[in-house]
C-alpha cells in the first residue's frame, strides 16, 4: 500500500474532483453513443476501468474544459458512481503524470462509490516518491469536439487505509464543452521565495463543498514541481486574516515531494464577489515543514492574488 499524504493536502486536491458535489454538466452521452440530451446524435463514445476484478463501464461520458481545468468523466447507474479525471495544466495531445506533486498539484483520477460517503472515495494522490499513474490524451477532434486517450492509476482512501488499482482504463469520443486552452487564462498570481519571483506556469481558484465546509484555494504551480496555495473559507469577507496550520485560512509552498505549511503569516482580502466569483487579495507567510519536522524554511512575500474560481 502506497503512503498516505496528510489530510489537508488530500482536502486541497479532492477539490478538483468533487465541485461541490453539483450534477456534472455538459453533453452527456450513454455506453451506445447517445446524447442523453440529443437523441438525434449517433456519435459512438465509451468509457471503462478495470478494478475489483471487474470492468467498470461508463453509461453516460462527459468532458468539461473550464479555466484551464479539464473533467472527463463516466458515470454508471443513477446513484452517483463515477470515475474522474482531471488535468490542470490546458489540455492537448500527451501524457499527464497524476498525483506526482505534493500539496496541491491537481492531476489526478478519482472513483466515488454508489450513494458516495465520506469513506466512498479512492484518489491518485501524491505518496511524495513517484507517479500514481498517467492519462494520455490520443486525440482531440475540434471539429466533433471530442477526445479519446487511455488511463490507469493506483486509488488511496485515506480513511479507510487502502488502496485499488484501476488498470486498462480507455475513453473514445467523449463530447467536451468548454474551450481548449494550454496555461493561459485570466487570473493573475505574484509572489517572491526568499526574494526571488516564483514565476507560475498556471493559476487556478477551485471551489469547494465537503462535508458542510465550503473553501476557496488559491492555486499557482510552476513545471508541475512547485505549487503556492491559499485556501480561504468559502465565505471569506474583505479583511485580514492570520492563517492557521491545518485549517482554513491556510497557505503552503510545496517543491517536488517536499510539503511546507504556513508556520505565520497573514492574508489580507480586499474583494470577494460570490456572484461573479472574483477573489482579490495579497498575503505574506514563513513556509516551515508541515508538522513542525527538520528542514529548510522560507519567506513568501509581495504574495498577491486576482482569480475567479469554480
Amino acid at each position: 500500500m502506497k503512503k498516505i499524504i496528510p489530510f489537508l493536502t488530500l482536502f486541497v486536491l479532492l477539490s478538483a474532483f468533487t465541485c461541490e458535489n453539483e450534477p456534472l454538466e455538459g453533453d452527456f452521452v450513454n455506453a451506445d453513443g447517445v446524447d442523453i440530451n440529443d437523441p438525434d446524435n449517433t456519435q459512438a463514445g465509451s468509457f471503462q476501468v478495470d478494478f475489483d476484478g471487474q470492468t467498470f463501464v461508463a453509461d453516460a461520458i462527459s468532458a468539461t474544459v473550464l479555466n484551464d481545468v479539464t473533467n472527463i468523466t463516466g458515470l454508471r447507474g443513477t446513484d452517483g458512481e463515477s470515475v474522474i479525471l482531471t488535468i490542470s495544466e490546458g489540455i492537448e495531445v500527451g501524457t499527464y503524470q497524476l498525483g506526482v506533486t505534493n500539496g496541491v498539484q491537481v492531476n489526478g483520477g478519482a472513483y466515488s462509490e454508489q450513494n458516495n460517503s465520506s469513506n466512498g472515495t479512492w484518489i491518485a494522490m501524491s505518496d511524495g516518491i513517484e507517479s500514481q499513474g498517467e492519462v494520455t490524451i490520443t486525440e482531440i477532434d475540434e471539429e466533433n469536439e471530442t477526445m479519446s486517450g487511455t488511463f490507469f492509476f493506483t486509488g488511496n482512501n485515506p480513511s479507510l487505509m487502502t488502496s485499488k488499482e484501476f488498470t486498462n482504463g480507455i475513453f473514445t469520443n467523449v463530447p467536451y464543452t468548454g474551450t481548449l486552452v494550454s496555461g493561459d487564462n485570466n487570473n493573475a498570481f505574484f509572489a517572491k521565495v526568499d526574494g526571488d519571483e516564483f514565476v507560475e506556469d498556471a493559476i487556478n481558484g477551485i471551489y469547494t463543498s465537503l462535508a458542510g465546509m465550503t473553501t476557496i484555494a488559491v492555486v499557482a504551480t510552476k513545471n508541475s514541481l512547485e505549487t503556492m496555495s491559499v485556501t480561504l473559507p468559502g465565505d471569506v469577507t474583505p479583511g485580514t486574516y492570520d492563517f492557521a496550520s491545518f485549517s482554513a485560512p491556510n497557505a503552503q509552498y510545496n517543491i517536488g515531494t517536499t510539503s511546507i505549511n504556513s508556520g505565520t503569516g497573514t492574508v489580507t482580502i480586499t474583494t470577494h464577489d460570490a456572484v461573479n466569483k472574483k477573489l482579490i487579495g495579497t498575503f505574506q507567510f514563513t513556509a516551515a515543514p508541515l508538522g513542525g519536522g527538520t528542514g529548510t524554511s522560507y519567506e513568501i512575500t509581495e504574495g498577491s492574488f486576482d482569480v475567479t474560481y469554480f
